[in-house]
């Protein structure tokens, strides 16, 4: 009899970062934080898809055109994000950019403590660097070479924009451009 452990698939990195960040959005429930209530930052985020323009994202496709904007909306966890797709096959990219309210995504933390734990996350002799000028604090975050993705902690919303595709490594100052214009429009 065979009790070898039976082989899983193995799952995108995006697909582990959306849903860690939303399975802490579910656990956290109702945290108390400094600032802007709850209504108003879910009515902000109402809309991740006009966070960024067409003209923005249409440098990281190329030729190819880039489809419009899916928005998933998670209005009482405090959470939403917007997806662009295009490509297909190995040249396939998905762009998300994803809004959370800070107090969901760091439950009892205030937010010098949360902006201190985005800026340690930086690991020294990585393609990891913090990002100047973006809200209170911005770090770049590659997982692989096909993974990159940008997060700031900005008006009391942690705002994530990763970029999913062969080569997204090599597209970080366009990873980076796209969170400083989305950052603007919070």
């Amino acid at each position: 009899m065979d009790i070898s452990p039976r082989p899983h698939r193995r799952r995108s990195e995006s697909h582990v970062v959306a849903a860690f960040t939303l399975g802490l959005a579910l656990v956290v429930g109702e945290a108390s934080w400094p600032g802007p209530d709850a209504s108003t930052v879910s009515a902000q985020a109402s809309n991740p898809c006009a966070l960024l323009s067409d003209d923005e994202i249409r440098p990281l496709a190329g030729k190819t055109s880039v489809a419009s904007g899916v928005p998933n909306l998670f209005p009482s966890f405090g959470y939403a994000t917007c997806r662009y797709t295009w490509g297909d096959g190995v040249g396939r990219f998905n762009l998300v950019v994803a809004a959370t309210e800070a107090s969901r995504m760091f439950p009892r933390m205030t937010p010098d403590q949360v902006k201190q734990r985005l800026l340690a996350s930086v690991r020294a002799g990585t393609h990891d660097a913090v990002i100047p000028q973006i809200g209170d604090a911005a770090v770049f975050k590659p997982a692989s070479f096909v993974y990159a993705g940008a997060t700031a902690f900005v008006k009391g919303r942690i705002l994530q924009v990763h970029l999913d595709g062969l080569g997204a490594l090599e597209k970080k100052d366009q990873v980076i451009g796209l969170l400083k214009s989305a950052a603007s429009r919070l």
